[in-house]
């Protein structure tokens, strides 16, 4: 049977999130209808094998929680489960308010270590929803402080904002009867909202009521004396009140419009209308924009839950998480924007809340780390991305080798010349890297030689270099590439850097062929084609000895041997083919059939027999190898689109500088435009000028007009005789001068350009085309049409219109206007 203990922690953690029902099917057990008819023992021990077998397996602790307060040793499953999930918001107010049906300084305890770490806002309305039944005035007010410093810039903070100035205009009306016995007279006293320490008092569960009466223990003192005496210690007073009503004006949250009318209120009261006005158009334009933020920000979050559980991403897992991140993603996207037009500090501090409150959801999301530690950097925090990213990588993402290898860096890279105890930590950093990661990380084992060498010279290099490659478990192929190109590009020590390749070579040699393929790149940027031709041809004839002498003593088909013998093949054809002479050329395209003849007459086969092409072992060349052996960086020829989509399929092997080659190419974006023929030379248009016409008519003409005097302006303010009529027409009836007054009417002058019949202009030929003149010949063609035009009907024809007869006479009035102020 339920005791009212476990009721207590059930509705709490309802209200969090829904509890998982004991019939439910839980991750990694057996169906939930056979867990429900178990014992409890056997439950029990179903729950806590799931949460071993899976710590995030959130529906087994919250079943697991439920047994416990069942039980009645509810604590150390609580224990053990905000030691894994330390930034579950809803399981640590799960615990807070089970304690507090335990003793109440035990849940503010539990309050005490959760909520500077855990920015949650529904986690801080459950404490102080606490405080309000159980601690005093003065620690109500401070908490409700704490929370406005901390998550007064959340969107959903409109519950904290009110009850908090609630309880300070009550203490500021009695601190003004005080002070002022006619304050209420004299309108200085601000209009007051229910007190939300007593309205908790109302609210209080029956168990937790009893319990205080049986402790003995009396509820908060809420008189106008205590209120007074908090007053002074917190000195609340006119100028603490109007900073409070400010910074919640300057948020954004749903009470914006009740609470701007209770500081017009407060500014009015102090009696004095100018410094209000001033204060109040001041902080105007931040609640306007405070409100359009709120709006937008609601409808990004919503249906969102905001005591969602950060987990590992999984196959199960990650579609919710991924639709939470967006979500989030989407918030931050807003606010970055800095719609409240905040200063930098104020809108880096805003912008960091809301990454805090997305990792609660979304830690496990690696993306999310990187870009609040830029953000940070952003503002000048770097000590705090620093911090951040630490942070993600203890409690989130300890095998994240980006994350990892950005901390170390940041150690490196901060300050120079870097102290002895940055640089310590740096050290430490890459160490501990390498002793995480899975084994072998080769990548690991690189940055700490890249690092060792920035900050301990070239022989520490060499030296540790040398060491990882007798001891270290990440030591592979490409650390000994490294180690090469290091003596190469940057102590210039050709020899030491091709000793280097040798020493690869003995050790990994036949396993990878990808480090022949890195050492002739080495040759060939060294003009060494010598040595890059036969360290190809000997690799090529290794590989073809091997492969035909397990072809031939019936041992198992290796497909990578095959895979490892066309790679090496195709890196040399190729640079044959661009780089050697004919007879090289031939002797390369020939080799692998010579030398497979020449290796069955080593065999002693019977000369009849031998065989021309190794074909029949499967090793002969391929139509993908030659066209591979023909490409030059990423041209390619193909004989066939789907060859290049089979070749990737069955070679696994990649030469860098044939992957670089595609990688950049794909980033640049050489190839032609979907679409479009690149047979065809097309013009770059974002290079080209705007149109401008040949003849503004209009504003030439009015410079001209400017410069005749004043009496006969009349005369020459005819519009030009080269203009079509209808276009005569239409600068005709548009206004001369600057408009005042209504608008016209866009959509009627629209819709009449679109529906008036305009009869087409015949022009015979162009004389001239200049920038700066157009002249259109004057034919019998054009009079005949002028007079076709006035027996023509339409807006612009000659014929009048009762349109026309309307504009020509405002435009008549206009002008018997203008002479009548000229004469005066």
């Amino acid at each position: 049977m339920a005791t009212p203990k476990s009721s207590s922690l059930a509705s709490a953690t309802m209200k969090a999130a829904p509890m998982v029902p004991p019939g439910a099917q839980l991750p990694g057990l057996v169906k939930g209808t056979q867990i429900a008819t178990q014992p409890v023992g056997a439950r029990i021990k179903s729950l806590e094998a799931a949460i071993e077998a899976d710590p995030y397996d959130l529906g087994a602790w919250d079943a697991r929680l439920r047994e416990s307060i069942q039980e009645g040793k509810a604590e150390p499953v609580f224990e053990r489960a905000v030691k894994q999930l330390p930034y579950a918001a809803r399981i640590w107010a799960a615990y807070a308010e089970w304690c507090e049906m335990q003793d109440s300084a035990m849940a503010l305890g539990v309050y005490s270590r959760c909520l500077q770490q855990v920015p949650n806002m529904d986690l801080w309305l459950s404490y102080l929803n606490f405080s309000k039944r159980h601690q005093t005035l003065e620690e109500v007010l401070r908490s409700y402080g704490r929370a406005i410093d901390l998550l007064g810039s959340d969107w959903r903070a409109a519950p904290v904002w009110s009850d908090y100035l609630a309880l300070l205009k009550h203490a500021y009306n009695l601190k003004q009867k005080k002070e002022n016995p006619d304050a209420e007279l004299q309108g200085k006293l601000l209009a007051e909202d229910p007190n939300p320490i007593d309205t908790a008092k109302r609210m209080l569960k029956k168990e937790l009521k009893q319990k205080q009466e049986e402790s003995g223990r009396a509820s908060a003192d809420i008189s106008d004396a205590e209120f007074l005496r908090v007053s002074e210690v917190l000195k609340i007073d006119t100028d603490f009140v109007r900073k409070v009503f400010q910074r919640c004006a300057g948020a954004s949250h749903s009470t914006m419009d009740k609470l701007w009318v209770g500081y017009e209120q407060f500014e009015k009261s102090q009696g004095n209308p100018a410094m209000a006005a001033k204060y109040m158009s001041e902080h105007l334009p931040r609640y306007v924009k405070g409100k359009a933020a709120y709006k937008e920000l609601s409808q990004l979050g919503a249906n969102m839950d905001f005591y969602a559980v950060a987990v590992p991403l999984t196959p199960k897992t990650e579609l919710e998480q991924r639709k939470t991140f967006d979500q989030w993603r989407a918030i931050l996207r807003f606010e970055r924007t800095n719609p409240l037009q905040l200063d930098t500090e104020e809108l880096t501090a805003r912008v960091a809340l809301v990454y805090q409150q997305a990792s609660l959801a979304c830690g496990f999301f690696p993306d999310l780390w990187y870009d609040f530690s830029a953000w940070l950097d952003l503002g000048k925090k770097q000590e705090e991305a620093t911090e951040v990213l630490r942070k993600a990588v203890q409690r989130f993402l300890p095998k994240d080798l980006t994350l990892r290898l950005l901390l170390a860096q940041r150690y490196e890279l901060g300050e120079s010349p870097l102290p002895g105890s940055q640089l310590e930590a740096a050290d430490d950093a890459y160490r501990k890297l390498m002793d995480d990661m899975p084994r072998p990380c080769p990548l690991a084992l690189i940055n700490f030689l890249g690092y060792v060498r920035r900050q301990r010279g070239a022989n520490d290099f060499r030296d540790t270099f040398l060491e990882a490659t007798e001891s270290s478990p990440h030591c592979t192929w490409e650390v000994y590439v490294f180690a090469a190109m290091t003596e190469y590009h940057v102590y210039g020590a050709v020899e030491a850097a091709a000793g280097v390749f040798r020493l690869g070579l003995e050790r990994y040699g036949d396993r990878e062929p990808s480090l022949l393929a890195a050492y002739v790149n080495f040759l060939i940027g060294c003009n060494d084609l010598r040595s890059a031709r036969a360290e190809l041809t000997q690799g090529v004839l290794d590989k073809l000895q091997q492969a035909v002498r397990d072809k031939l003593a019936n041992r198992e088909e290796s497909r990578a041997m095959r895979e490892s013998l066309a790679f090496l093949w195709q890196k040399w054809a190729r640079l044959e083919n661009y780089f050697g002479d004919a007879e090289a050329v031939r002797r390369a395209t020939s080799f692998r059939d010579s030398e497979y003849r020449n290796l069955q007459r080593d065999l002693e086969v019977d000369e009849e027999n031998i065989l021309q092409t190794p074909i029949s072992l499967g090793l002969s060349t391929s139509i993908q190898e030659v066209e591979e052996s023909f490409r030059f960086l990423h041209l390619v020829p193909r004989s066939r689109p789907e060859l290049a989509v089979n070749l990737h399929l069955a070679v696994e092997l990649e030469d860098q500088v044939v992957a670089d080659a595609e990688a950049e190419n794909q980033r640049l974006g050489a190839a032609p435009a979907v679409g479009f023929s690149s047979q065809v030379a097309r013009p770059d248009t974002s290079k080209m000028l705007a149109f401008k016409p040949a003849l503004d008519v209009v504003s030439s003409r009015k410079r001209q007009v400017e410069g005749i005097p004043t009496e006969r302006r009349g005369e020459e303010a005819q519009l030009p005789v080269m203009i079509p009529k209808c276009l005569q027409d239409l600068l005709a009836v548009l206004p001369s001068r600057p408009m005042k007054g209504a608008k016209p009417d866009v959509d009627y002058l629209l819709m009449v350009l679109q529906t008036v019949s305009i009869p087409p202009v015949p022009v015979k030929e162009l004389d001239t085309f200049r920038y700066d003149s157009l002249r259109l010949l004057k034919s019998e063609e054009d009079r005949v049409f002028m007079k076709d035009d006035e027996d023509a009907d339409g807006f612009f024809s000659a014929r009048a219109t009762h349109y026309r007869e309307r504009l020509q006479a405002k435009r008549q009035k206009v002008l018997v206007e203008q002479h009548t102020k000229q004469e005066a």
